[in-house]
């Protein structure tokens, strides 16, 4: 136990490092906007970092909604939605649904928060207004292709709790070790003793 405590919380610190950082990223090669839906976005409550990256350099536009709202913007037009994690490997599961052309979604007022950029933006979203969705698009009627976006969640406590998981681990192996060893130094003088003993009675 003691051993397996070590090796995940040393692996999870490396993984993470003294940010506490859990970075996923995924290239999106159908067009169409790309969506992060509330199960992702809200899954654990610490704020979210969500960068999206166009290969082509044009503009890049971030914005997240009520995901009620949100669902009727986007209807049945085309997007790739984030639908899981790949853990530990670091990249994020698409999945394209829908077809034709998004509407310029910068015409509705359902949005909290925005985020625009040339080639690349990036939106933080806290969880005080859980559930939301983010909308990664051009900004206008185009079509996205070839835009890489990560999403990243950080928090500090998360590298200090797998050092303990690690030093508690350590803790566990040097005890476990130690009575092994001791078992073993009793032991051989007892079975000499009993050698002995059963030399004096032949």
């Amino acid at each position: 136990m003691g051993i397996v405590l070590v090796v995940v919380g040393a692996w999870i610190v490396v993984e993470l490092g003294a940010s506490g950082a859990a970075q996923f990223s995924a290239t999106s090669k159908a067009p169409g906007a790309i969506v992060v839906p509330s199960d992702l976005l809200n899954a654990v409550d610490v704020p979210v970092r969500i960068t999206a990256t166009r290969s082509d350099g044009g503009a890049v536009l971030l914005a997240a909604a009520p995901s009620a709202d949100a669902a009727t913007i986007l209807g049945t037009s085309a997007v790739s939605t984030v639908s899981a994690v790949q853990f530990p490997a670091g990249g994020l599961d698409l999945h394209a649904s829908g077809a034709g052309a998004l509407p310029d979604i910068q015409t509705a007022d359902i949005w909290r928060l925005a985020s625009k950029g040339v080639g690349s933006a990036e939106l933080v979203v806290d969880q005080g207004r859980a559930p939301e969705t983010v909308v990664v698009t051009s900004g206008d009627s185009t079509a996205l292709k070839d835009v890489t976006v990560t999403v990243t969640w950080a928090d500090h406590a998360w590298f200090f709790e797998a050092l303990a998981m690690a030093t508690i681990g350590a803790v566990l192996a040097a005890f476990a070790f130690n009575d092994l060893w001791q078992g073993r130094v009793v032991a051989v003088p007892s079975e000499i003793a009993e050698s002995k003993t059963s030399q004096a009675t032949t």
